[in-house]
């Protein structure tokens, strides 16, 4: 932080100094103020929110352009970075990232009004929220955010919430008729709703899927073929040289699919991820499982062993995506049953045997300790992670639940090609990380959450 020893030079500074001024009416004794004094006061205090949130904004719009938490703090996006930062719930602080750019570069106007105290910055999310909304003609969007910050210099963010769902009817009236079709055409696919699937050829040499499922349907899907699309490094036949995967993201998905296709040609048997072919994995407590599982509450209950909550029975995949009890119980009749074992506080008893390998028992037991990615302030979920050695097998490490902790792509590199360090605590045997070392600061200490100002 920069010290105070006269006019600040730096952003931050500046803030500080402007912090520091506004700390002077700490210690004010309002019951002394007039009301005159005390609205006035309250009044200049909404100006003074709304012009730091433009000025956040516009750093935020930087920091987003250049990656920052990313490429210099080791977080997965800048939106998880400023959400921890600023302590905001997770939709909002992801908002406020992907609006600041829109707002400082799209919707000037608006970023001009939030400087000036015109607008606070619940209207200024709700505008820059609803031109986005309208048609892409540059000049049907900046009459639509005139009005709206005209309408916002006399109503609040409730009343413009609703003012702004009829914007359209005003700066583009044919919206209501295509609104109308779209509810139409809505009723005529639930109503006649069906799964389907066509592979056509697209008169150029190649094929087109198009096709349409239920969630059960995507979480099968999912499970079978995210893991088989890791990026794999290209080598170059004349160097020998490893280079990056040149497939994005959607090219690899289509290789999980035919290589899926073929081995089920070939074999009963998946192709190689993890070893550990889709199944309904159920957690929970020893004391649960002794009592027996009530399947009618599968998904929808989270049990408790004395002080300690255990995990909830699963009704989420390992993608993080939700399914109904009564798709639990569906897929339970026609599926591999894994019960994982609990302790009191969550740490795994008995996943079966330990062999060189991260086998699918190893595997499962650590997604069950870790649940998703354990770097301080991620939560991607296991099937974007890697199961990390923490003592480097060429370096004599095992390969068993007490040498491994689950780790995201981002974040294994982060481990890997940085000073950052990962161990198992020896207490309670959870994942925790020392950052790492700063100069003038004494050394850091073993974390798992991350402080939101470091």
């Amino acid at each position: 932080m920069e010290q105070q020893t006269g006019t600040p030079t730096t952003p931050a500074g500046v803030v500080a100094a402007a912090n520091g001024l506004v700390a002077n009416l700490d210690e004010t004794l309002w019951a002394a103020k007039t009301s005159e004094e005390l609205v006035e006061a309250v009044a200049e205090a909404e100006t003074l929110r709304a012009h730091l949130a433009g000025l956040e904004a516009s750093m935020l719009a930087e920091i987003e352009a250049r990656k920052v938490p990313k490429q210099e703090l080791a977080w997965s996006s800048t939106a998880g970075w400023f959400t921890h930062l600023a302590g905001m719930k997770r939709g909002q602080g992801h908002r406020t990232v992907e609006q600041a750019p829109l707002l400082v570069g799209e919707r000037t106007a608006t970023h001009a009004a939030l400087l000036a105290g015109r607008v606070s910055p619940e209207q200024a999310a709700i505008i820059v929220a609803a031109v986005e909304k309208l048609p892409l003609n540059p000049s049907v969007r900046a009459e639509g955010e005139e009005l709206l910050l005209e309408a916002a210099s006399r109503l609040t963010a409730t009343e413009l919430h609703h003012a702004a769902k009829r914007l359209v009817l005003v700066v583009d009236p044919d919206k209501a008729e295509r609104d109308a079709e779209k509810a139409l055409d809505r009723e005529d696919r639930a109503a006649h709703l069906h799964r389907h699937l066509s592979i056509t050829e697209d008169g150029a040499g190649g094929i087109r899927l198009r096709g349409r499922g239920t969630v059960e349907d995507a979480a099968i899907l999912k499970a079978a073929f995210l893991p088989l699309t890791k990026p794999e490094p290209a080598v170059d036949p004349e160097t020998c040289e490893e280079n990056v995967d040149p497939r994005d993201h959607g090219a690899r998905l289509w290789d999980a699919l035919v290589a899926t296709a073929q081995h089920a040609l070939d074999t009963d048997l998946p192709p190689d991820c993890h070893g550990a072919r889709p199944r309904v994995t159920v957690t929970t407590s020893l004391e649960v499982l002794r009592q027996q599982i009530d399947w009618a509450t599968l998904g929808t209950t989270t049990y408790t062993t004395g002080a300690s909550t255990a995990a909830p029975l699963g009704a989420v995949t390992d993608d993080g995506l939700e399914l109904a009890p009564s798709v639990i119980r569906r897929l339970a009749c026609d599926a591999d049953i894994i019960p994982v074992a609990l302790g009191g506080r969550g740490e795994v008893l008995d996943v079966g045997r330990t062999c060189r390998l991260v086998t699918p028992a190893i595997w499962r037991a650590v997604v069950c300790r870790d649940r998703h990615c354990t770097f301080p302030g991620c939560t991607r979920p296991p099937i974007m992670c890697h199961a990390h050695h923490i003592t480097h097998w060429a370096d004599g490490g095992h390969t068993n639940l007490e040498n491994l902790v689950l780790l995201c792509g981002q974040h294994h590199r982060v481990i890997h090609h940085t000073p950052w360090q990962v161990r198992l605590n020896p207490h309670d045997g959870r994942p925790e990380f020392r950052p790492p070392p700063k100069r003038g600061h004494p050394p850091p200490d073993w974390i798992r959450s991350r402080p939101r100002r470091e």
